[in-house]
């Protein structure tokens, strides 16, 4: 994750904190394909590669709800390292992957004091969701949230494991449209 240089990445979160639009763009632009990197790395260890453009998305969803808890004073590489790793380790206990470590590192929660911030960002993520084409929301939530599997959601919409697939990847993209739109006040 040492392909953008550190102070710029930092950079564009002092500007997106100012409000400039463009810097937001270019950091998740800037991020992107690192956290795909890291993502295809990890990935790779336990034969999961296919699901790296899974991690990306929630990466930068979850940039976009816990940007403001990163400390422009530390260092940006490693909270978006440790981010990507515990989205990582995420999916694989999802898939029941057994685990061993992801790097040298111990890996730990990113401390969140702001409950209230997660209120918020849970009640902007059902907005979000219900301005997706039912029933792609409703799929998206029961597989990221709730962690449902694609084959228990082909079962109950009567779709294959494959459609399933495409839904969340489109449903994904729009989201991620949709909240860049949102943040630059794009209509």
């Amino acid at each position: 994750m040492n392909n953008v240089p550190e102070e710029r990445l930092v950079d564009l979160i002092r500007q997106t904190r100012l409000g400039e639009s463009h810097a937001y763009r270019q950091l998740l632009e800037g991020c992107t394909p690192l956290i795909r990197q890291a993502a295809r790395s990890y990935l790779t260890r336990f034969g999961h590669q296919s699901f790296t453009e899974d991690i990306v998305q929630e990466v930068l969803l979850a940039i976009h709800q816990k940007l403001h808890t990163y400390d422009t004073e530390h260092a940006f590489l490693p909270w978006l390292r440790s981010v990507t790793r515990h989205k990582t380790i995420d999916l694989l206990r999802k898939h029941r992957t057994k685990l061993t470590s992801l790097d040298d590192e111990d890996v730990g929660e990113i401390e969140d004091t702001a409950s209230q911030n997660d209120a918020t960002a849970s009640r902007d993520l059902d907005v979000l969701l219900k301005q997706l084409k039912p029933p792609a929301g409703d799929i998206i939530y029961l597989l990221k949230v709730e962690g449902a599997s694609v084959a228990e959601l082909a079962k109950k919409y009567d779709l294959r494991e494959s459609n399933i697939k495409v839904i969340v990847h489109r449903g994904l993209a729009k989201l991620s449209k949709m909240v860049l739109d949102e943040r630059l006040g794009t209509p």
